[in-house]
């Protein structure tokens, strides 16, 4: 069966998340404050560990512009309302504020989620493809593709977006082009108000 990027099973037993990364990726720097441990591949920030010790979550080098647009979203959002939604009742508004929110979720779910990481050291039958960056096997079947903004490999890459702060790949990208899809809805429907209330405003 074809590789997968995630980890194989290594001989050696790690105690802890430090351990298992000092022990089998001396190359990814780890961060600890207090009890919380990050550790950085590349430069994905990487941290909530599941049991196989695969981080569920990390910030790309780009996250300030996420923030950035957090507030742009906020700002418009705000000037949406008071030309258009603050002269509408109650129903009409609710339905605007729960679109936005649905779009915060899906910015911050983009931003969040992370992405697959290529980390096997292994070579087999099934890795016909290497990065002589990060010293990884891949299967070249998986769409591999190294970022150079994040510093690693990642599996089925669909773009590196500065928006999203990170690379949108293999776990991610349901929730970027739902994002898109959702803007659009927001625009829309935006429009849609707005137009009806310029031909009914006596």
């Amino acid at each position: 069966s074809p590789i997968l990027s995630q980890l194989e099973p290594i001989p050696k037993m790690s105690s802890s998340i430090e351990e298992y990364y000092r022990n089998n990726y001396p190359e990814y720097k780890i961060i600890k404050i207090h009890n919380l441990i990050f550790v950085k591949m590349g430069s994905l920030l990487t941290f909530n560990f599941d049991d196989n010790y695969i981080p569920k979550l990390s910030i790309g080098p780009h996250w300030y512009l996420t923030i950035i647009l957090l507030l742009l979203i906020f700002f418009l959002s705000l000037m949406l309302y008071v030309a258009i939604f603050s002269h509408y009742d109650l129903v009409k508004t609710l339905i605007f504020f729960f679109l936005i929110l649905i779009e915060y979720t899906f910015v911050i779910k983009t931003a969040l989620t992370h992405v697959e990481v290529v980390m096997n050291k292994k070579k087999n039958v099934d890795t016909g493809g290497f990065c002589s960056i990060c010293n990884v096997y891949f299967n070249p079947n998986n769409k591999v593709e190294h970022c150079r903004f994040c510093g690693v490999c990642i599996e089925k890459m669909d773009h590196h977006c500065v928006w999203m702060g990170k690379c949108v790949a293999k776990n991610n990208t349901f929730y970027f082009y739902a994002m898109i899809a959702n803007l659009v809805v927001i625009y829309a429907y935006a429009i849609f108000c707005g137009i009806y209330m310029a031909l009914t405003k006596k």
